[in-house]
């Protein structure tokens, strides 16, 4: 089985929860035509960025855009979706992230696409780099060839030098409403076809502390236990929570002793 955070990856900006100002900007580049040459995508996990920076290469590949999003329906677009697009590379910066590995790439920006239009590099975590890395790979980032296209996400954009976030347009993904999380929860156990109450919806919603994926997470770990309803002892039971009742109570115990 798929888990629930990858069916329900957001396959257009317009999909994307939470993130209003990047949608805008990013359409508005989209439709203008005016893309940077390098993005720098931040902000707690679970809130978009890998997803944005995967609409965002088949956006700048897609043969039949529509109003600048992805089609999602043609060769392009669903060679990046399925994976097996070769100028589409994701590059885990945590276990690449020596000098070698930045020299090879700043080898290879250099050649034309094989199949597609622009050839994008998604970097992520890309504040695991080392010094020595992100120096062979700063000029490359400045001044890239024209067919090629950056996106660097990462958790902590403050570990990025200062020389590197001067030469990327920078979007910083803010942590998603619980009530936004709970309508979107609400949303996919509908899709599933699974009866989930809305007090149970808002606890996961809590408990994901802004972070969609971890939401989608919590709530496949509820399906998991064959109640139905999902009701809020449910979730309790599936998430290790206490009642707030046994809380109070202890609480007052200990205060009365």
């Amino acid at each position: 089985m798929t888990a629930l955070y990858r069916t329900y990856r957001s396959a257009r900006l317009g999909e994307l929860i939470g993130q209003d100002h990047i949608v805008r900007t990013l359409g508005n580049e989209l439709r203008a035509g005016s893309l940077a040459h390098a993005y720098l995508f931040a902000g707690i996990r679970g809130t978009g960025k890998t997803s944005t920076a995967r609409i965002l290469a088949r956006a700048v590949n897609c043969v039949a855009p529509v109003d600048g999003e992805p089609c999602n329906a043609c060769a392009a677009c669903l060679e990046v979706l399925d994976g097996s697009a070769v100028d589409v590379l994701e590059i885990d910066a945590a276990s690449n992230r020596g000098i070698d590995e930045m020299r090879d790439l700043r080898e290879k920006v250099r050649y034309l696409p094989a199949r597609l239009r622009t050839k994008v590099y998604i970097i992520d975590e890309a504040h695991m780099l080392t010094s020595e890395a992100w120096n062979a790979f700063l000029k490359t980032l400045e001044e890239p060839p024209a067919h090629v296209l950056f996106i660097l996400c990462t958790t902590e954009p403050h570990k990025v030098p200062e020389t590197v976030r001067s030469r990327v347009q920078r979007f910083d993904f803010r942590r998603v409403a619980g009530a936004a999380i709970s309508r979107h929860l609400l949303a996919v156990a509908a899709g599933e076809g699974v009866a989930v109450e809305t007090a149970a919806a808002d606890l996961i919603a809590r408990a994901s502390q802004g972070s969609v994926r971890d939401a989608l997470s919590l709530l496949d770990q509820c399906f998991a236990t064959g109640d139905r309803p999902v009701s809020v002892d449910t979730c309790r039971r599936a998430l290790g929570l206490a009642h707030p009742d046994t809380i109070r109570d202890l609480l007052l115990g200990l205060a009365g002793h």
